[in-house]
Order: C-alpha cells, then sequence, then structure tokens
C-alpha cells in the first residue's frame, strides 16, 4: 500500500467511526444499510465529542478552525450531530462525502454470520483466505474501496495542510484510510482495529488512538 502525501499533513487528522447501532449490537452486517445508535453509541459519540474538544484545547486549536468530513450514512450522520454538539464543530451538507461511504457487503447487507453461511456455504471461509481481495456477491472487496479511499484521503490531507479535520466514517473505511496513512501492508491494515469508543489521531506519519472512559 503506497501514500505519498502525508508530508503534506501540517495539522492533524482525527479519524471517527460511528457509535454502536443495533445492528452492531445483533452482530448484523451493515454496510451500506443503515441501523440508528443504541443507546451505547449515543454516549460513545458524546464522550468522543467531549474528549475531542479537550485534545484540541490542548493543542492550540479553536473548535470553528476543524474542518469536517463524514460519510453521508444515517448512523455517521447520527454520531457526528451528538459528537459535533460536544466538541463544539461546524458542519454542513459540504462535509459529507459519498467516498467515505461503508465497504458494500453486497447481497449480504443486513445477514449475520449463520445467514451469510446458510445462504453460501464457505463463502465466510474464502473471505478469510483473501480477505483484502475477496468481494461478496454484489459487494466490495478490501481492495476495491482502497481505490476510492486513496483520492479522498489525498483530499483530506490537502486540508490538513492549512487547518485540522475531524473525518467521521466507519470501521472498514477507517481501517483503509488508517492503513493507507501508515503505509501498512494489506494483511495489517484488515486486522487493525475499529473502536467506537475511541478515535484515532493521525500526524506526522503515525496514528495516536485517543480513547475516552468507555475505553478505559
Amino acid at each position: 500500500m503506497k501514500w505519498s502525501a502525508d508530508g503534506r499533513v501540517t495539522h492533524p487528522i482525527y479519524l471517527f467511526r460511528h457509535g454502536e447501532t443495533v445492528w452492531n449490537a445483533e452482530r448484523r452486517a451493515q454496510g451500506r444499510l443503515d441501523s440508528p445508535l443504541t443507546a451505547a453509541g449515543r454516549a460513545q459519540a458524546r464522550a468522543m465529542g467531549e474528549v475531542l474538544s479537550v485534545e484540541l484545547q490542548q493543542a492550540g486549536y479553536e473548535a470553528s478552525e476543524v474542518a469536517v468530513r463524514a460519510s453521508p450514512l444515517g448512523r455517521v450522520r447520527e454520531t457526528l450531530t451528538i459528537a459535533a454538539a460536544a466538541a463544539g464543530l461546524d458542519y454542513g451538507e459540504h462535509s459529507f462525502d459519498d467516498r467515505l461511504r461503508e465497504m458494500s457487503w453486497g447481497e449480504w447487507d443486513g445477514l449475520i454470520g449463520a445467514e451469510i453461511e446458510g445462504r453460501w456455504p464457505g463463502a465466510m471461509a474464502a473471505r478469510r483466505l483473501d480477505h483484502w481481495r475477496y468481494q461478496p456477491p454484489s459487494g466490495e472487496s478490501y481492495a476495491m474501496v482502497a481505490e476510492r479511499a486513496r483520492p479522498v484521503l489525498d483530499d483530506v490531507a490537502t486540508i490538513a495542510a492549512e487547518r485540522p479535520v475531524a473525518v467521521f466514517a466507519h470501521g472498514g473505511i477507517g481501517r483503509v484510510l488508517r492503513g493507507l496513512f501508515l503505509r501498512a501492508s494489506d494483511s495489517e491494515i484488515v486486522t487493525m482495529d475499529q473502536p467506537q469508543d475511541a478515535f484515532y489521531r493521525l500526524h506526522r506519519g503515525a496514528a495516536a488512538r485517543i480513547g475516552t472512559q468507555a475505553d478505559s
């Protein structure tokens, strides 16, 4: 995995995943489909916003300086609404970018693992053998997601040359964005964590995990 724009990242990029959703709690694939945040997910979003506020103050930034880029899917919108209120971030419809949508599971969207295995016997095992390139029926592989992640990360890096950026997205594409930034290997990216009670600060070629009280 090669990505070379991190030299332009003068200011930090804060990378968030949405809070826990109903389908997350049910261990159900979401992809391009949606479900609302749980009570725990709303608390996670609020805590991440509060910790971001402290992080910005300690770094000497005003919340109004932070550019926001986000997936347009409902679970991210809900997370952003809560976190932005806690951190004092400003955003509008211009902040939403379709390229930050979650990777699609295609025909697997909305299903739990047992349902997928019942309808496509052996498919989950095949995916584990080639996690990076495996494409679910009518869905996306991690390799495909990386192709749309590279240009959006490049755009975010351009913004970060002038001001800090908060990116609100999902677990799968969040892994890819972080991995590209770190120049991680394909195998490293697919095993990266996907926290919903912590976020990452991407800066100077490194990724620092910023936890909340729920993460401790």
